[in-house]
């Protein structure tokens, strides 16, 4: 069964993010993501996220839709020993909306995902909502100082149950109008266990 939980205390672990956003042209976007997760749990020793995907503007750049892929390598342990790798490859659909209220940005993402590994099958969906609030000024760029929070509902839709929740706050800078860092602290709850996570998070936006 995909995302089985063996722990039943609370785990701790760091993640390393790096989001980027091409812009192609005013309709079309690539967006792409690499994650690094460092787990201190008996059961997981590190996990790599790779994620792209072809992005189209409804209007604008606040309401698009996009289509992607992802594959995810897990290192996993059985005592102190390394087992070999389990690997899942994704496709998945999902419509993004963002709105500004004064200087309160906010972001909507509803994706689903189609979810294989080995000879599993799995389909998720995911609801995310985000708020950013700039510290310092009204936007988010060059020198803004800024908080950051978000929260995301995983759900099975194959075996019609709840898969997890993340919930995440943080703070941010912006080191040019195109590039943030930003760093805070993640509770992932699952059934059987909730999970600590330190993250630090690049935002990169380009145009070519």
């Amino acid at each position: 069964m995909l995302d089985t939980v063996l722990a039943q205390e609370e785990d701790f672990g760091k993640w390393l993010v790096y989001f980027g956003n091409q812009k192609i042209n005013n309709k079309w976007l690539l967006q792409s993501d690499v994650q690094y997760r460092l787990n201190q749990t008996s059961e997981q020793k590190n996990q790599l996220l790779l994620r792209a995907g072809l992005g189209y503007n409804l209007t604008e750049a606040n309401n698009n839709i996009l289509l992607g892929i992802a594959y995810i390598e897990s290192n996993l342990l059985e005592g102190d020993v390394t087992m070999p790798s389990t690997n899942e490859k994704r496709i998945y659909q999902q419509y993004l909306y963002k709105q500004k209220r004064n200087n309160l940005f906010i972001t909507h993402r509803l994706r689903m995902e189609e979810r294989f590994v080995a000879d599993d099958f799995g389909l998720r969906s995911r609801y995310f909502i985000s708020l950013q609030k700039p510290l310092n000024g009204k936007l988010l760029n060059r020198r803004s100082i800024y908080a950051s929070c978000f929260n995301e509902l995983f759900l099975d839709i194959k075996n019609q149950k709840f898969d997890r929740n993340r919930l995440y706050a943080g703070i941010g800078y912006g080191v040019s109008d195109d590039i943030r860092v930003e760093t805070g602290y993640l509770i992932q709850a699952q059934k059987n266990s909730t999970r600590g996570q330190f993250q630090i998070i690049i935002y990169n936006n380009l145009s070519f």
